[in-house]
C-alpha cells in the first residue's frame, strides 16, 4: 500500500492540505476556507473550532484529489499563522476565540511590559521589540479586561499546537514559535524565568518545546474516528508558516532572500548566528544552528482583496477577478500611477510598528480611474516592501538574491514594481505551494529522503521564471518612495485623532 504524507497549513484565511508521496510528489491539495472576526479597537479574532472543522475538510478534500484513502497516511505536519494567543483551560478547551498576529488591542499592556522591565529588556533577551503583535501583551489584555478567562487558563498554545492536540492529545510548542512568543530566551534556549516573574506570570501554562522535525505524538483514538486516520500515525511538531515558507523559496544564510506573500506578507532572511534589529522579527530557523530575520508586514496582500471585495464587486467576487483585475490595470494604467497609496489597513507591523497607522488613497482626481487605484493599491505594497528591504539592510543583512513565493507571484505587474523598486531580479520557483510546500522538505527529511533539510529544500526549489526590472521605473518609484514615506509621517497625526487619541 502506498504511503501518504499530509502537510498542512492553517493559514489567516484558510486551511490547506497537501497529500504528497515519496521524492515529495503531490498527489492532491485540498482547501477550506474561515472567517476573520473584526471585534472593534484594533481587535483580530478566530474561532479554534473552525481551524479543527476545516483542517478535517482540508484533508479530506486533498485524499479525495489524491485517489487515496485516509488508512494510507502515515505522517503529517502543521504549519500555521503566527503567533496567536489561545487560551485553554485544565482539559484542553478553548476559553475563548484565539487573538491572531493582527490583533493590536494592547498598546497599553506594552507599556506595562516596557515599564516592568525597562532599558528594553524585552528585546535584549527575546531578539523582538514588545508589539502587540507579540502575544505577550494579549495575554496580560485578557488577565486585565477578562480575568474570569485568565483564571481558567491553564495552557497556551500556538495554532499548529492546537492542531497537533486535536491529533495526538499532546500539548507543545515548536522552537521557532516558543521565539515569538516573547516569553523566549534566544540565547539561553529556554523559557525566560526574568520575564515570567517579572510580569507574574504562570510558567506552567507554557508547553514543552521541540524541535520542528520531533514527533509530537500519534493520532489518538478520538482523532482517529473524527477524520478517518490511522491509530498512531506519526505527528510532527511543524513550525510557523513563514518558516516553512522560507524552505520552500531555498532561503539560506548565503544571502538568498524571499518574499512570502498572501494576506500578509513577509520578507525572510536566513543568518548563521543570532541577528536581530529592533524594527524587524527574529525566529529561530527550523534547520539547527540557523536563525532569520522576518520584515512582516500586516495588509499587503490584504490591501487587494478588500478592493476586491469592496469595490471590485460588480465583475464578480473570488479568485478569478484577480485576473481580471490585472487585465484591466495592463490596458488602462500600464505604467506608475498618479497616486499614492498607504496599505496599513490593520496597523503595521515591520518596519514603523505603528498600531494607529490607517490606510490611504492620496491624489484622487475626478479623472481617477479605477484601474489607477488598483494600480496604486500594488505600488503601495511594493513600497512598503521596499521600505522593509531597507531595513533588513540597515540592520546589516546581504540580500543578494530574491525569490518571491505566494499569491502576489501570479501578478507579473507587482512583481515588476517590486524589482524595479529594488533594482534586481526576482526569482519565482516553479513549486509555489507555500507553507506546505516546505513542509514536504522538512517531513521528506524527518522520514530519511535527504541528509538535511537543506538538502531537500534545494531538491524542492526549480526557479520557473525571473522577473527583471523596468528601468524606466526604478528611479521614479525611488522618487515616489520618498513621498510615500512623508505622506506616512504627515498622517500620524491625524490617525491618533481618528483613533480619538492626543498625539504627544
Amino acid at each position: 500500500m502506498k504511503e501518504i504524507m499530509l502537510a498542512i497549513d492553517v493559514g489567516t484565511t484558510n486551511a490547506k492540505c497537501i497529500a504528497f508521496g515519496r521524492g515529495m510528489q503531490v498527489l492532491g491539495e485540498g482547501v477550506s476556507e474561515y472567517e476573520t472576526l473584526a471585534t472593534g479597537s484594533n481587535g483580530y479574532e478566530q474561532r479554534p473550532e473552525d481551524w479543527w472543522v476545516h483542517t478535517k475538510a482540508a484533508i479530506a478534500q486533498s485524499l479525495k484529489r489524491a485517489s487515496c484513502s485516509a488508512s494510507q497516511v502515515v505522517q503529517i505536519a502543521v504549519s500555521a499563522q503566527a503567533p496567536t494567543l489561545l487560551c485553554l483551560d485544565g482539559a484542553g478547551k478553548p476559553l475563548r476565540n484565539a487573538m491572531i498576529w493582527m490583533d493590536r488591542r494592547s498598546d497599553s499592556q506594552c507599556a506595562w511590559i516596557e515599564r516592568a522591565l525597562p532599558g528594553k529588556r524585552v528585546y535584549q533577551i527575546t531578539g523582538n521589540s514588545v508589539d502587540p503583535y507579540y502575544p505577550l501583551s494579549g495575554l496580560l489584555w485578557v488577565r486585565e479586561n477578562e480575568p474570569w478567562i485568565y483564571e481558567k487558563t491553564r495552557h497556551l498554545l500556538q495554532i499548529n499546537g492546537y492542531i497537533n492536540y486535536k491529533l495526538t492529545g499532546e500539548l507543545s510548542i515548536d522552537e521557532p514559535h516558543a521565539t515569538i512568543t516573547q516569553a523566549w530566551d534566544i540565547r539561553g534556549g529556554c523559557w525566560s524565568d526574568e520575564i515570567i516573574e517579572a510580569l507574574d506570570l504562570d510558567r506552567a501554562w507554557l508547553p514543552r518545546v521541540q524541535r520542528v522535525f520531533d514527533t509530537v505524538g500519534r493520532v489518538s483514538c478520538e482523532a482517529s474516528e473524527e477524520t478517518g486516520l490511522p491509530l498512531g500515525c506519526q505527528v510532527l511538531a511543524g513550525c510557523p508558516d513563514a518558516s516553512a515558507a522560507a524552505f520552500e523559496a531555498g532561503v539560506s544564510a548565503s544571502g538568498v532572500a524571499a518574499e512570502m506573500s498572501g494576506t500578509s506578507s513577509v520578507l525572510m532572511l536566513a543568518t548563521e548566528r543570532i541577528h536581530t534589529a529592533e524594527c524587524m522579527t527574529y525566529i529561530k530557523s527550523a534547520i539547527p544552528d540557523q536563525h532569520m530575520l522576518l520584515g512582516t508586514m500586516s495588509t499587503n496582500g490584504a490591501s487587494l482583496k478588500w478592493f476586491r471585495d469592496t469595490l471590485y464587486r460588480e465583475t464578480g467576487d473570488g479568485e478569478n477577478a484577480y485576473a481580471r483585475m490585472n487585465d484591466e490595470i495592463a490596458r488602462d494604467c500600464p505604467g506608475p500611477s498618479r497616486l499614492l497609496f498607504l496599505p496599513y489597513l490593520a496597523g503595521e507591523r515591520a518596519p514603523i510598528w505603528d498600531t494607529m497607522a490607517r490606510g490611504a488613497f492620496y491624489g484622487i482626481t475626478l479623472g481617477t480611474t479605477r484601474a489607477e487605484m488598483m494600480r496604486a493599491v500594488m505600488e503601495g505594497g511594493a513600497l512598503a516592501f521596499f521600505d522593509t528591504c531597507l531595513a533588513a539592510r540597515a540592520a546589516g543583512v546581504r540580500i543578494k538574491k530574491l525569490r518571491a513565493v505566494g499569491g502576489t507571484t501570479n501578478s507579473r505587474i507587482w512583481m515588476q514594481m517590486k524589482a524595479s523598486l529594488l533594482d534586481m531580479p526576482i526569482e519565482i520557483p516553479r513549486t509555489n505551494l507555500g507553507a506546505p510546500g516546505g513542509m514536504m522538505a522538512i517531513m521528506a527529511y524527518a522520514r530519511g529522503e535527504y541528509g538535511s533539510i537543506e538538502e531537500a529544500s534545494e531538491a524542492l526549489v526549480e526557479i520557473e521564471r525571473v522577473v527583471e526590472p523596468v528601468p524606466a521605473w526604478t528611479n521614479f518609484y525611488r522618487d515616489r518612495y520618498q513621498l510615500y514615506k512623508r505622506l506616512y509621517e504627515q498622517t500620524r497625526c491625524i490617525n491618533m485623532g481618528l483613533a480619538g487619541e492626543k498625539y504627544p
